[in-house]
């Protein structure tokens, strides 16, 4: 587990100035996934994936680094998406047991069991 940090510009999708930008840039494309409207919810479904990646074109397209977004799972986790080619400085590392409590935590969220050899 570890700790890094990356340059550049993210488009944090489900902010409200994301949101109207993605609803104009992708409105045909709504119709076509069988979404009436562009909203926070419709960003975090698990499908279609290709809404996520209409999404992370434009944010492409624009010239940013990635994107950044709250899990579905809950808000308090956040998710960052680079895209190539990007530079990573670790700040911090450390080995991670089976037993940690937040990989732990992250195996109950998912449903995961850990398999030892």
């Amino acid at each position: 587990m570890g700790v890094a940090t990356a340059s550049g510009d993210y488009a944090d999708i489900c902010s409200s100035d994301w949101i109207s930008q993605l609803r104009i840039a992708l409105a045909a494309s709504l119709r076509t996934l069988g979404l009436q409207d562009l909203d926070g919810s419709a960003l975090q479904m698990t499908a279609p994936r290709s809404l996520t990646q209409l999404a992370s074109r434009v944010a492409f397209s624009k010239g940013l680094a990635g994107i950044y977004y709250r899990s579905k799972y809950g808000h308090d986790v956040e998710n960052w998406a680079l895209f190539e080619p990007f530079q990573i400085t670790v700040r911090n590392s450390e080995a991670i047991g089976a037993n940690d409590p937040d990989l732990q935590s992250a195996f109950r969220l998912h449903g995961l069991k850990f398999k030892s050899v």
